[in-house]
């Protein structure tokens, strides 16, 4: 048997590096907890949301009302160790009325592939003239604005990847932030965000579009999920 005083340092390392990884992980289930509290509550109250989605300059959602919420997870394999890959809160924000865009036709390729990117539902019906051709499109959008947030670990890096779709504006944002900065405090302004209370959270972290978590070689993803409803 060696010594412990003789394990070579390659050895050593190794298990700091376990021991780093099941840090982040414990981190990761305790984020999760409190986002599954959250999401209860959320769904309970149906909170007013006082964000505004702007649209270019062709559409505001506004006066929204936060009406379903959920969290799921998915965890992987790091050698010996299984680990949380991801964790993501869903949430869906509806408004009174559904908005009604008007472009010319020449425009109108460009908005439906803009509403796509935006994750907006719609429908559109063409407009024509005494000539039957069309000189203008209208969207109706379906009053709704589905929002994800997702943290995703990188246990080689040793940070924590936040992506934002759809939580403040119609924009994919993605911060980087190290463990110990996603405190309880963190979380707390991000709950003041998602209602639009505060935009504070926005400024914890540095906004590092892109990202993705290193994959090691000897990681592989379990198909193993579970959705809160």
């Amino acid at each position: 048997m060696r010594a412990e005083g003789n394990t070579p340092p390659s050895e050593k390392n190794r298990l700091s590096e376990a021991q780093i990884r099941t840090s982040i992980d414990q981190l990761l289930w305790h984020i999760h907890a409190w986002l599954e509290e959250v999401a209860r509550y959320l769904e309970t109250l149906h909170p007013p949301v006082s964000h505004e989605f702007r649209f270019g300059n062709l559409m505001v959602m506004r006066s929204l009302t936060l009406e379903q919420s959920f969290v799921s997870y998915r965890r992987q394999r790091f050698g010996e160790q299984e680990l949380l890959d991801h964790i993501e809160l869903y949430y869906r924000l509806t408004c009174p009325s559904s908005p009604i865009i008007r472009v010319p036709s020449l425009s109108a390729n460009d908005v439906e592939t803009r509403l796509r990117v935006a994750g907006l539902a719609f429908e559109s019906s063409p407009e024509v003239d005494e000539w039957r051709a069309v000189r203008a499109v209208q969207f109706k959008i379906l009053p709704e604005i589905k929002t994800t947030i997702r943290l995703e670990p990188d246990y080689v890096q040793h940070k924590i990847g936040v992506r934002l779709s759809n939580v403040d504006r119609f924009e994919v944002m993605q911060m980087l932030f190290s463990p110990a900065q996603l405190d309880e405090e963190a979380l707390e302004d991000l709950v003041r965000l998602i209602l639009g209370e505060s935009t504070a959270f926005l400024k914890r972290a540095p906004w590092v579009p892109n990202w993705r978590p290193t994959r090691p070689t000897f990681a592989s993803v379990q198909p193993v999920s579970r959705y809160i409803l």
